[in-house]
């Protein structure tokens, strides 16, 4: 499809500047209560779904006035929510502390290679660990004896010593000497199961069968692109192969299950089955559930059929954001990194927590260490900077996705574009993080909440109490449904800073405007363009599965083909999911740069960004093509 091609005199670039720096000096919001304050009455996307499918465009300020856009895509700009950034580095240097305080009380070690009755590490040089200001034990090296063995004796007692080698009757796990009752125990199980040798042989077969992995691992890669390359230039065939087989799959079943129930009933009519032992109320049940959602599916695709249509112009357009800006695709990549970088650091936080504590001697005069407040506060402040973390890098990589293709969007000629990403990634660093960090803030809360309720839950399972129960359970949905819709809020105010650069509050309330007034749209991009992204997933993981099966099936040696081709799938689905999230953020911004491309311009007097093809789901659209046609092209796309 070709973009809008405009003509720009000098003197209509610079009443257009000009207005352009009125609109970012009125954009620019101090703070987010002032910002929404500001923005009260100040429409997002003035559309409306009641009487037409088309978006109405915006109306001119000025009735006459010459041939101009008003620029959308905010290029002077200012920091954004710059408390919360603050407020985040508060939590990190906070964190710091806490953490420096734990490393001071605890090792590591203990946790890693246990202690003994006295306190002594195993396999290392330890201090005197004293009790009353007196040494509990005075062998306190215990560099030779690496292993730790516990023993129970018959009357429960247990007792923890440090040894140099286990004895014949254990076995060495996580440097501890476990019992060869508890690993009979597990070989009796794996060896009924037919599982004796399964990992020798496993192992064995990733290492006959590991050039075809990798095999498998970059034709994955290579499946993936070639998705988001049908994307653009077959969407349209794929969602109507998927909206005709979900209705026709729909209609065969709903046929099949009352035919039957109509045999199953006559069945029981002539006494062929007893009316008891029949399967009749089942069927009739699942019948008209059936044809209720058929029925539904079928309407809901006849009213929404031209919406449906600006799905699949979406999906162009954003196929054409990706081959503008292929970087893009990059993004998945350095973000998961970080995020399993932070993982790691959790982990390695975790250990030093759960090995911190005050000295104590239990009833049974055997050295331990006790939380103390600090420690059991640090221990869910790590919990909680973790969520923050990783919404933080995930909310980083939303919102250079948007400031790039709304940059792309709001360029009439795309060959003037230079470096959009490293540019979005610059407004990121310099302007946004604050309003990333806001974003992060509020969803890493609402997960630790969830979190604080899972911990509840599990602890009154010793309880038999189904009341207390059903209500965390109740509250534990209620937040995980809060979560998702804030997620997708979240997702849709970072666009709206990219756009207009604005605060989260803002762009969170322009973004609840241009949702709720293209409600409908909305209902068709999250219903049929997820399930095509989800197809599109299910088809990389489907094809690379089918190519290791014809890659494997030759190769001589192997005892579970399934384990190579299991793992390539797993691989396969995850590199799909990371192209694909990054596929959706760009619709999404596409569409919400579509709705203020509507309320800012009106395609006549003031011509629209938007491709000839979005031009089609706008109310004017033929007068905006008549007057778009009157002038010769200036860019191409």
């Amino acid at each position: 499809m070709e973009m809008a091609s405009m003509e720009t005199d000098a003197s209509v670039t610079a009443g257009g500047d000009a207005e352009r720096g009125q609109d970012h000096r009125e954009d620019q919001s101090p703070g987010c209560f002032q910002g929404l304050l500001r923005s009260i009455g100040m429409g997002c996307c003035g559309c409306s779904d009641e009487s037409s499918s088309k978006v109405g465009p915006g109306t001119p300020e000025h009735e006459g006035s010459p041939r101009r856009s008003e620029q959308v895509f905010v290029t002077d700009r200012s920091c954004t929510d710059i408390i919360t950034l603050i407020i985040l580095l508060g939590l990190a240097i906070g964190f710091s502390v806490l953490v420096g305080m734990v490393v001071k009380k605890g090792d590591i070690y203990r946790v890693i290679n246990g202690y003994d009755d006295c306190g002594n590490v195993c396999g290392r040089v330890n201090v005197d660990h004293k009790i009353n200001h007196e040494p509990k034990c005075k062998n306190t090296d215990k560099t030779k004896e690496r292993y730790l063995r516990m023993i129970v004796d018959q009357k429960g007692k247990r007792t923890r010593d440090c040894v140099t080698n286990c004895t014949d009757h254990d076995m060495v796990f996580l440097n501890r000497c476990m019992p060869r009752d508890i690993h009979d125990t597990v070989s009796s199980v794996i060896k009924s199961l037919g599982l004796e040798n399964f990992y020798k042989e496993v192992s064995m077969d990733l290492s006959v069968a590991w050039r075809e992995l990798i095999y498998l691992l970059l034709i994955a890669l290579a499946f993936s692109l070639s998705i988001l390359i049908a994307f653009r230039f077959m969407v349209q065939w794929v969602v109507y192969i998927v909206l005709i087989g979900a209705i026709l799959a729909g209609i065969g079943g709903s046929t099949y299950l009352w035919l039957a129930w109509h045999k199953e009933r006559k069945a029981v009519d002539s006494h062929e089955i007893a009316e008891e032992d029949s399967s009749v109320q089942a069927y009739l049940i699942y019948a008209i559930i059936l044809t209720v959602v058929t029925v539904i599916t079928l309407l809901i695709v006849l009213v929404m059929r031209k919406r449906i249509a600006l799905v699949m112009q979406l999906f162009r357009e954003a196929g054409k954001a990706v081959y503008s800006m292929p970087v893009l695709l990059l993004q998945p990549i350095y973000t998961y990194l970080l995020i399993g970088l932070t993982v790691c650091a959790w982990i390695y936080c975790m250990l030093w927590i759960e090995s911190s504590g005050n000295i104590y001697l239990n009833t049974k005069n055997h050295v331990h260490w006790r939380k103390d407040t600090v420690v059991i506060a640090t221990r869910w402040y790590n919990l909680f900077f973790f969520f923050v973390t990783c919404e933080f890098l995930i909310g980083c990589q939303h919102m250079v996705v948007a400031l790039s293709v709304a940059r792309w969007f709001f360029t009439r000629d795309k060959r003037q574009l230079s470096l959009p990403v490293v540019r979005g990634f610059g407004y990121l660093v310099w302007y946004h993080l604050g309003t990333v960090a806001f974003g992060a803030l509020i969803i890493g809360f609402v997960r630790f909440v969830r979190a604080i309720i899972s911990f509840v839950q599990n602890r009154l399972k010793r309880y038999d109490n189904d009341l207390v129960r059903g209500i965390l359970w109740c509250c534990q949905c209620c937040l995980w449904c809060f979560e998702c819709a804030l997620k997708f809020l979240t997702r849709n105010a970072y666009i709206e800073t990219a756009i207009y650069g604005c605060n989260f509050c803002t762009g969170g309330r322009k973004a609840f405007q241009a949702l709720s007034s293209n409600i409908l749209r909305v209902a068709a991009i999250n219903s049929v363009g997820d399930f095509v992204l989800f197809l599109g997933k299910v088809l990389v993981v489907t094809l690379t599965v089918v190519t290791g099966i014809y890659l494997l099936q030759k190769k001589e040696g192997l005892q579970y083909p399934w384990v190579p081709i299991t793992l390539a799938a797993i691989f396969a689905y995850v590199v799909a999911h990371c192209f694909i999230s990054i596929y959706e953020m760009i619709i999404d911004t596409i569409f919400l740069c579509f709705c203020e491309d509507c309320e800012k311009n009106d395609g006549i007097s003031r011509p629209y960004f938007m491709s000839r093809g979005l031009m089609e789901f706008v109310e004017n659209s033929k007068k905006a093509l008549r007057y778009l046609n009157q002038e010769p092209p200036t860019a191409q796309t």
